[in-house]
Parts: C-alpha cells; sequence; structure tokens
C-alpha cells in the first residue's frame, strides 16, 4: 500500500499499522465486519442489521454477544489514542470507522475518480490492484450485500479505463498505468470491452498497429467464445483502418500493376466519452 495509506479493499483485504506493520483479524467475520464499516464510512452500520447479516446462523443475543466480541478485536487492532489515525467509533444503535480521507484505497478511488485531470485517474487505476474484496466469499446475505458492491467498483474500474484512454494527452507514467489498470481487468474477465478498447488505443497511440489489432482479435475471440456475440460498434471502429498483420504484409510484398498507389487521408477515431460514473459506497 501507498505512504499514509493503512485500508486496502481492492483485490482483497489488506491492513497496515501506522508503522507499515501487516495487521491480521481474530476471525474473517471480524475482517468483514471491518470492511463493512470501511465501505459504510461515514454513514456507518446498524448494529441490528450487521449483526443479523453476519451471525445469521445464531440467535439474536448471540449475535449481538459476536458482534460485541468482533468490535473488541477490532478496538485491539487499532487501540484508542489521542494521534491514532482509524478508531471505531458508535453509539447504542450505530458504529461507524473514524479514519483520516487518504486511509483506504477505496476512499482515495472514489475521490480520485472525480477528476478529470491524467494525473489524479492515473493514481485511481494504480489503486485498482483488483476486485473489492477478492477472495473473500460467504453464502447467503452477506454475499448478496457483497456482490453488487464487487460488481459497481468493477464498472468504475472500467470506465475508468476508457476515460484515460480518450484522454487527448498522456505522460508515459499515466499511459502505464492506463495500460496496467486495463491489462488487470481484460486479466479478471476477457470480455471486458471497454478495457480491450483502452489496450487497443495505447497500441495506437504507440504506433503499434499489429499490437492493437492483436488485442482486437483477442476481444473478438473471447467474446465469442464466452457469450456468443460480436464486439460492439465503438469497438470495430478503432481497427476499421488496420490490416491483419499478415494481410498488411502480402500487400507490401505483392507486385503493382500500374502507378503507384492512392494515397488516403486516415480517418480520425471518433469514439465519444462515456458518462463519468456515480460515485457511491
Amino acid at each position: 500500500m501507498g505512504a499514509g495509506m493503512h485500508i486496502g479493499l481492492l483485490g482483497g483485504i489488506e491492513v497496515a499499522s501506522s508503522g507499515g506493520q501487516s495487521l491480521r483479524f481474530a476471525t474473517r467475520k471480524t475482517s468483514l465486519l471491518f470492511a463493512a464499516l470501511v465501505l459504510a464510512g461515514s454513514k456507518g452500520l446498524r448494529r441490528e442489521r450487521v449483526a443479523a447479516m453476519l451471525w445469521a446462523d445464531s440467535g439474536e443475543q448471540q449475535a449481538r454477544n459476536s458482534l460485541r466480541q468482533a468490535l473488541v478485536d477490532i478496538r485491539r487492532l487499532f487501540p484508542t489514542t489521542g494521534d491514532e489515525a482509524i478508531r471505531v467509533e458508535g453509539n447504542a444503535h450505530t458504529i461507524w470507522l473514524a479514519a483520516n480521507a487518504d486511509e483506504a484505497d477505496i476512499w482515495m478511488f472514489d475521490r480520485n475518480i472525480q477528476a478529470s485531470d491524467g494525473a489524479s485517474l492515473a493514481t485511481a487505476a494504480d489503486l485498482y490492484r483488483g476486485d473489492l474484496l477478492d477472495g473473500l466469499s460467504f453464502p447467503g446475505e452477506i454475499d448478496e450485500w457483497l456482490a453488487p458492491l464487487r460488481a459497481n467498483y468493477a464498472r468504475k474500474a472500467l470506465d475508468l479505463a476508457e476515460r484515460l484512454s480518450l484522454l487527448p494527452e498522456m505522460d508515459a507514467s499515466q499511459e502505464m498505468a492506463c495500460e496496467r489498470l486495463a491489462e488487470r481487468l481484460v486479466a479478471l474477465d476477457p470480455c471486458a470491452e471497454q478495457a480491450h478498447r483502452a489496450l487497443i488505443r495505447i497500441f495506437r497511440r504507440r504506433g503499434k498497429t499489429n499490437d492493437a489489432f492483436r488485442q482486437f482479435l483477442a476481444c473478438k475471440e473471447a467474446l465469442k467464445r464466452e457469450l456468443g456475440v460480436a464486439p460492439e460498434a465503438a469497438t470495430q471502429a478503432l481497427v476499421e483502418r488496420i490490416e491483419a498483420p499478415e494481410a498488411e504484409h502480402r500487400h507490401e510484398q505483392a507486385p503493382s500493376s500500374s502507378g503507384p498507389p492512392e494515397t488516403r487521408a486516415p480517418r480520425r477515431e471518433t469514439v465519444a466519452e462515456p458518462a463519468r460514473p456515480a460515485v457511491s459506497i
């Protein structure tokens, strides 16, 4: 995690002390309670609801006791002192996490994707290490609660990759951040067309038309194999002026039967920037 950031939920849960030491929760449900507090932000969580959700197989009193014990475990990891950056607070009905705005990766991610400059968007791209709470899964109501949150952040990341790739100007570090994000997203979902388009644009920026065409073919094959559909028009438009490498090579080697070939000005790409995603936790 980055300097000053102690809570990571993107790509799995990772928590560190103010000194940088990795912290481990006593149980998986305690770690999920902590993650839920991070996701809830300043709104907090109703004690009754979170107890019923995390300990659905227990009676009401036992669920409340388990919640109290989990909160004790979290507070033990983050002792309440005057200069402590992370602490759990609450009242009779609600509990919430009090922390600085830069303590959690999802808070920084949500803030940076609201910007329009390349530096902020590249920062957000590097924060997206993978799916929200990757590797944590639970049956029943917990998974029903977690699944739409994961899907929401995956959509935000896809929109981010496309927005970055559509910027009229990017420096080398921003371009690399976009490429890394798009590659992670394609690895997570080979049918992620927005991520494929981002990679195609990056290859075209570098003049690597063969790589751009191969990326298009990888997208086309994944969509046909997994979903039985063709690429969207926006994806096909990116490569409509690019010949397959083998065909291009044959064209270059073919003898000319007349004068020099006709030269046509290249057509500019006209892909509209997608709408900016709404931010919600």
